[in-house]
Parts: structure tokens; C-alpha cells; sequence
């Protein structure tokens, strides 16, 4: 019933003589509600409406700086052509070598590689055609809170033929979640799946807070499950410089630093080793670190989560309790010292490797083409137990304990890793290969 149809109805049943006393107001009152029902049905449709037009409009804007890339995605960030894309999707070619993308209505283009973050899993491009190009901008990704609506561009499964990407929308699901590699990562519960890696995650401003990479899988499919994880902008906006600069970016690291969770919340200092870059610049044992870089430490994850957003040869400021005293230390990040995790000769596995803080094995990059790659194994993942065949699981104390395991084995052997990926724990079955 419309409006204009409830007003007639009010209006005859006040012009009916019958219509008296009890029964007049009993009319009018259920007509007037029946009206305000109707006026904010109305009301609710015509915001819905609106909504969906901003919607549509915004999808039309943002997809024009989509593109598709070796069955994946990637966005244009910048009018010079800059394009962003996960390491995963481009990382198989050497800075300065070449990707062909395709843009909305098939409008193939050539980019170059300009810089790699393996275990960031970014890949910045250039575009060499004739620009200005259209581009979504970077947003602000701290200011990205749980609740925010957000769409993601993305070619999953292999569905742009022509460079037009598919859109999902949802919303943040949750913000700072260590992931590993995915240090600092952005939680949604938009659709992601296979394809949509190195697409962006935008707010309803059109600005890119984040680029889709990771999704959480059950069951053994690599379909979307309401998980998903985009590297935040802000972490690339500070690796970009240095891809400029570098070209291969490699994450900083407090090492030499052992932590616990500490019993009020923030990172416990348990263990400093001699000669650290850290011991140097006055970290001590039994300092409670509270806040890196201007924000929050609730506990040892979000200290190293923090660390992970920043290249090495960045400096970070620490605030630490130390008795009653609170203290300010200035720390230089540095780069782990990675080894392949494989002999000159017989088995493969094709990973670089560093120890781990808290113990086990830290994937710093996985080979293309590798039986770890195959495996699904990434970079950030820190491998606690090794088993092979019926044999009791081993742990991984540090580099050295897991090659002990590996030395003798030949390839075809298969081995069992339990891996700690942020906050899950995984068991994955490896198939070791034959070095070529």
C-alpha cells in the first residue's frame, strides 16, 4: 500500500458519518501506522538505492585502473603507470625483466619489474606505455577499523578474458593480524579467490587500503571461505622508496631478541644475545616493550607484527618499562641472514631459511616452481617439526637442527612439516624433488 493510498483512505473514513467515536480513532491510528510503515519503507528503499548507485559508481571509477596479470591481478597506484600486485603473481621474473597485462576492454600493455618483498608478498610494476594512466590512489590503512565496508577488484579463477575485473564487497572482519609474512595484515570477509590475488581491497572513498593476497582454507580446496588477508598500504608505501632504490626489499628484524607475552599485556624482553644490533642500542633483558613506532604493543605478535612493516635499514622507536622507569630506544632493523634450506646435492625443498626469535625455522622465500611452493609452503611461515615417513616428529629448534633432518634424504621422499602461519598451526605434507 502507498502512502498516497493510506492519505485517500484517512481521509474517507473522517467524511463517513459511521465512522464515530471508538471506531474513528481505532481507524486512524491503524491507518497512520500502516503510513509510517510505509513512509520509512520508502525512506529505507531510497538509502538502499543510494547506496547502490555510490556503489556502482565507484566500481566503474576503480575498475578502470584494474589489470589482469599472469592469472592474477593488479592495480595502477599512481598516473606514471606504478602497478601493484602480489610477489606471488609476478615474483617468478628479476627487476627489469617484463610482464604483458591486460586493462579493461583488452588493452594490453607491457610492464616492467621494478622491485620485489618475497616475504611481503608485493611486486611493484611500471607500465611503459604513454600515461597519464587512471589510478586508484593509496588510502590510509590505520585508519581502517572492523565494521568498514570494502569491495575487492579481482580476476578469480581466470574470469577477466578481457581485463574486466569481477567485484565482491563485504566488509573488515578484523585489523593488525599477524599472519607471518603478512605481518600487519587486514582481515575481510570479502569473496576471494584464486586469481583475485594482487587485486586492491578499497574503501567507499575509491582508495586503496590494501592488496588481496592470502586466504584461509578448510577441507583441502583453495576456494574462498570468508577469510581473507590483504597486505596493508601503509607497509608498502614504506617499501616503495625502496624498490626504487634496491629493487629486491628485504624485511627488518629485531634479532638477537628473544620475547614472551608480558603478564599485564606488551612484549617481554626474556633474552638479548651478545654482540646484537639491539643489545648495542640499550634493548636489556626483563624490558617490557610497550609501544613500537607510536602504536601499541599488546603482546609479542603485535611487536614483531609492527617490525614486519618496515624494510630493513629502517630505524625503530621502541618505549619500554624498565623497573619504574620508562625508556626510549632508538633500534636500526636489520636483515635476517638466509640459507637454503637444501644440500648441494639430493633432495630438494626450495626454500631460504633464517632461525627463528622464538624458536624453529622461518621461511624468508620459496622458489618458484619448488616442491615448497607446490606445497603451498610462503614466506613468514616458521616451520616447528619436521617428521619423516612413520618416525616421530622432530623439532625444529633453529637452521641447523632442520638440515640435520634433511641431509640424507633422497628425492621422492616425503616429509610432513608443522608449520606456525601467524595464529593457525598447520601440518603440510612435502614431496621432496630433485635438484635440476
Amino acid at each position: 500500500m502507498s502512502v498516497h493510498t493510506i492519505q485517500r483512505a484517512v481521509t474517507r473514513a473522517t467524511t463517513t458519518r459511521a465512522a464515530r467515536g471508538p471506531a474513528l480513532a481505532l481507524a486512524l491510528t491503524s491507518l497512520l501506522g500502516l503510513a509510517g510503515a510505509a513512509q520509512a519503507d520508502d525512506a529505507a528503499l531510497a538509502r538502499a538505492r543510494a547506496y547502490e548507485a555510490d556503489l556502482i559508481a565507484l566500481t566503474e571509477r576503480v575498475s578502470k585502473a584494474f589489470v589482469a596479470i599472469g592469472g592474477g591481478s593488479g592495480v595502477i597506484v599512481s598516473p606514471e603507470g606504478d602497478v601493484l600486485t602480489n610477489h606471488h603473481v609476478a615474483g617468478s621474473r628479476k627487476v627489469g625483466e617484463k610482464w604483458t597485462v591486460t586493462r579493461p576492454g583488452n588493452v594490453i600493455e607491457t610492464a616492467v619489474v621494478i622491485g620485489h618483498d618475497a616475504r611481503g608478498d608485493i611486486t611493484l610494476l611500471r607500465l611503459e606505455g604513454k600515461g597519464p594512466y587512471p589510478f586508484a590512489p593509496l588510502g590510509d590503512s590505520d585508519a581502517v577499523r572492523a565494521g568498514d565496508v570494502v569491495v575487492a577488484l579481482g580476476n578469480p579463477f581466470g574470469f577477466s578474458k578481457d581485463g574486466t575485473p569481477h567485484v565482491s564487497v563485504g566488509v573488515v572482519s578484523g585489523v593488525h593480524r599477524y599472519q607471518g609474512g603478512y605481518s600487519d595484515a587486514i582481515q575481510t570477509d570479502v569473496a576471494i579467490n584464486p586469481g583475485n590475488s594482487g587485486g586492491p581491497l578499497i574503501d567507499l572513498a575509491g582508495r586503496v587500503i590494501g592488496i588481496n593476497g592470502r586466504i584461509a582454507v578448510r577441507f583441502g580446496t583453495r576456494a574462498n571461505t570468508g577469510v581473507g588477508y590483504a597486505i596493508p598500504a601503509n607497509q608498502i608505501q614504506a617499501f616503495i622508496p625502496h624498490f626504487r632504490a634496491k629493487g629486491d626489499v628485504l624485511h627488518g628484524a629485531l634479532l638477537g631478541v628473544t620475547l614472551r607475552q608480558g603478564a599485564d599485556g606488551g612484549a617481554l624482553v626474556a633474552r638479548v644475545t651478545d654482540n646484537s644490533v639491539a643489545g648495542a642500542k640499550g634493548l636489556r633483558a626483563g624490558d617490557l616493550v610497550l609501544r613500537a613506532d607510536g602504536r601499541e604493543v599488546t603482546g609479542p605478535q603485535r611487536l614483531l607484527g609492527i617490525v614486519g612493516t618496515f624494510p630493513s635499514g629502517e630505524t625503530i622507536t621502541l618505549e619500554v618499562r624498565r623497573g619504574e622507569e620508562l625508556v626510549r630506544l632508538d633500534v636500526p632493523l636489520v636483515a635476517r641472514e638466509a640459507q637454503p634450506a637444501d644440500q648441494d646435492k639430493g633432495a630438494w625443498l626450495g626454500v631460504q631459511m633464517s632461525s627463528h626469535e622464538g624458536g624453529g625455522v622461518e621461511v624468508e622465500a620459496v622458489v618458484d616452481k619448488s616442491p615448497a611452493k607446490a606445497a603451498g609452503i610462503a614466506p613468514g611461515d616458521v616451520i616447528q617439526a619436521v617428521q619423516v615417513g612413520r618416525l616421530r616428529p622432530r623439532k625444529t629448534a633453529d637452521v641447523n637442527a632442520f638440515l640435520q633432518v634433511l641431509r640424507g634424504l633422497s628425492p621422492g621422499a616425503q616429509i610432513k612439516l608443522t608449520i606456525q602461519r601467524g595464529e593457525q598451526t598447520l601440518e603440510v605434507e612435502v614431496t621432496l624433488g630433485k635438484r635440476e
